[in-house]
């Protein structure tokens, strides 16, 4: 339900190297939402654009070769990082990456004056995502625009019902609560950016629909990455776990059937003038 990590130990989901094909198959889920947000905020027009919490770095390889002259993808994870790099080597982008922090934005040179800062699932994984906020906005020049598409995990629904989906979403959001993690941050991210003094905030919802059994094994992947802290926490016991993962990874391949990705907010927001 993310797509980078940049440095909190709130961070609920598995990452690195281990996560690689997870996080492919949510780039390929959540590129048709984002491509659009992207275009209505003219990100792909950007003289420099970063991504924050990259990842394997799909959005920053596109953006870079729909026509951002300088494209910079930032995680925290060498591993993927590395990855991202050559990934986009493979597939030909000019994009570049590097490690980092949402504490490094603004106060390093090199990531600070975009004409566009974005992050996808990034907050939702920060124990303080009003500081991620700050940051983003102190890494952009005055005016520039803030992206943020992030996540109400709890929105989660399938037809017909899964107990299963249920049971997941709920020690999704039992354990991200947990470890200090805001998985509804989505609904918030307008009046925090507003707070912080950003302007001509603009805010969109919505909720790509699974429909094959290739896009709708998302859950139980992302089951099995959040198995570490479930267990920890004690929400549920490692063979429950291995339960949820094996009905899901059935129900995906059941005939008719639907579910969703989390509702995503897609917010739009400039960084003060002044």
């Amino acid at each position: 339900m993310t797509t980078g990590d940049v440095g909190d130990a709130s961070y609920v989901i598995q990452t690195g190297a281990a996560a690689h094909d997870r996080l492919e198959l949510i780039a390929r889920l959540c590129w048709p939402t984002t491509e659009a947000f992207l275009t209505r905020a003219g990100a792909f027009d950007a003289e420099r654009f970063v991504d924050v919490g990259c990842g394997i770095g799909d959005v920053a390889s596109r953006v870079a070769e729909r026509g951002a002259r300088e494209v910079t993808g930032v995680d925290v994870n060498a591993e993927v990082v590395a990855a991202a790099a050559e990934r986009a080597g493979q597939c030909g982008s000019p994009a570049v990456f590097r490690t980092g922090t949402l504490d490094d934005l603004g106060v390093d040179a090199s990531l600070s004056g975009f004409d566009a800062v974005f992050a996808r699932c990034v907050l939702s994984h920060q124990s303080d995502p009003a500081k991620g906020l700050a940051a983003m906005i102190a890494a952009a020049r005055p005016g520039g625009a803030i992206l943020v598409e992030d996540v109400h995990v709890a929105a989660v629904w399938s037809s017909p019902r899964s107990d299963a989906l249920a049971r997941h979403v709920e020690l999704y959001v039992g354990a991200a609560l947990g470890l200090g993690a805001s998985p509804d941050i989505g609904c918030e991210l307008a009046g925090l950016l507003h707070d912080l003094g950003a302007t001509d905030i603009d805010v969109g919802v919505v909720q790509p629909l699974l429909r094959e059994p290739a896009d709708l094994q998302i859950h139980a992947r992302t089951m099995e990455a959040i198995a570490a802290p479930v267990v920890e926490q004690g929400l549920a016991t490692e063979a429950e776990v291995a339960e949820i993962v094996a009905d899901l990874d059935r129900f995906a391949v059941t005939p008719g059937v639907y579910a969703t990705l989390p509702r995503i907010i897609q917010v739009s927001a400039r960084a003060p003038r002044t």
